[in-house]
């Protein structure tokens, strides 16, 4: 059995004697205090999660915009230098191998930050793709870099971040984080606002404390996983995974059939044109009960999908989640019934975005 990949933050979450567990070979923190606290910290303040086992990739050189362009399902060659975009890493039979983010640092310097998972199998396949001719360097720097998410509505307010507020979101900027030199982008996973910030691993330590000086509460897996699940956000690997489409887990918007030729595009005109036979769906609980990953979705007694994530909403005081159910009936307010604990129970197909920044569960009709 392999040992546990360790992030530069280790150390610290075992200090805070964080529960740990084993997340894809990682060693990482499912909550230090509680989950419901560590949410609710992100929801009405801040929170900061250790998302170093994500990866970091530079990708730079004369021709390294263009063979982006020829990976990606979006044309990166269009960004402005300083923004970035969301994109998907498709198979040339239009499954998705991840969705990513990829800012446009510099002249011919480009950064990818996808998942954690199968970072090794996602890095072959870009080598596998590389033109020995052409001028490229890809680098993974993910092992000699940590990257520090930081979440919630009082981001900007945050002495370490408050000379960031002018950043658009989507948008990255070499900074000064405190005293430390770091790359700051404006995204996140939890629906609120924040910052993605990178820098040298040897600066972990006294980024982390910059912001607990500051209140900043530390979060961990939990929390992340249901701040996401409220928001509307999927997890790769549960919601969408190589067996999966952009169409039919609602990326299309992903996806620029007109930018040129790129990995997975001819399979992905024809899916269009002949459209999917299944639907990612949100869908709510009418009463107490949580649905999990893997249960039954039935309709009128009969099977239909199966649910990819679920679990409670603290924001809203709901179990919600995230399934596949035929085309058919993937249509807001259609009932369905989840099978939890050999009982089928009363469900409700619902906007996938459960939560909105700034709104109550009340103005949502929730």
């Amino acid at each position: 059995m392999k040992p546990l990949k360790k992030t530069p933050f280790n150390k610290v979450h075992h200090g805070l004697k964080a529960r740990m567990m084993d997340f894809g070979g990682w060693d990482l923190p499912v909550w230090y205090t509680s989950i419901l606290e560590e949410h609710k910290a992100v929801r009405s303040r801040a929170g900061m999660f250790d998302v170093s086992h994500m990866g970091r990739v530079w990708v730079t050189g004369k021709d390294a915009g263009a063979f982006l362009d020829r990976m990606l399902t979006k044309s990166v060659q269009r960004l402005e230098i300083g923004s970035g975009q969301l994109c998907l890493l498709c198979l040339e039979n239009g499954g998705i191998l991840d969705d990513l983010y990829v800012y446009h640092l510099g002249i011919e310097q480009y950064l990818v930050i996808w998942n954690a998972s199968n970072i090794e199998q996602k890095l072959e396949w870009l080598f596998r793709w590389l033109d020995p001719d052409a001028d490229i360097t890809i680098k993974d720097n993910s092992s000699n870099t940590v990257m520090l998410a930081v979440q919630g509505p009082a981001v900007c307010r945050l002495k370490n971040l408050e000379g960031l507020s002018y950043l658009p979101r989507f948008s990255i900027t070499q900074t000064k984080v405190g005293d430390l030199s770091a790359l700051a982008a404006r995204t996140g996973y939890t629906g609120e606002d924040g910052f993605e910030i990178i820098t040298d691993a040897a600066n972990a330590l006294p980024l982390w404390e910059s912001f607990i000086e500051q209140d900043v509460k530390p979060c961990g897996l939990g929390a992340r996983d249901s701040l996401r699940l409220e928001a509307g956000m999927m997890l790769c690997g549960h919601d969408m995974d190589t067996y999966s489409n952009p169409f039919e887990v609602g990326l299309g918007w992903l996806v620029d059939l007109e930018k040129g030729d790129f990995i997975g595009e001819n399979a992905l005109l024809e899916i269009k044109r002949q459209g999917v036979s299944r639907k990612l769906i949100g869908f709510q609980m009418n009463g107490r009960e949580i649905a999990r990953s893997g249960y039954k979705i039935f309709k009128s007694g009969q099977e239909v999908g199966q649910v990819s994530s679920g679990g409670y909403a603290p924001s809203l005081g709901i179990g919600i989640g995230l399934g596949y159910v035929p085309i058919e009936m993937a249509t807001v307010g259609t009932g369905i019934e989840i099978m939890i604990r050999n009982k089928l129970t009363p469900a409700r197909i619902a906007n996938r975005r459960f939560y909105k920044r700034g709104e109550s569960s009340e103005s949502q009709g929730i």
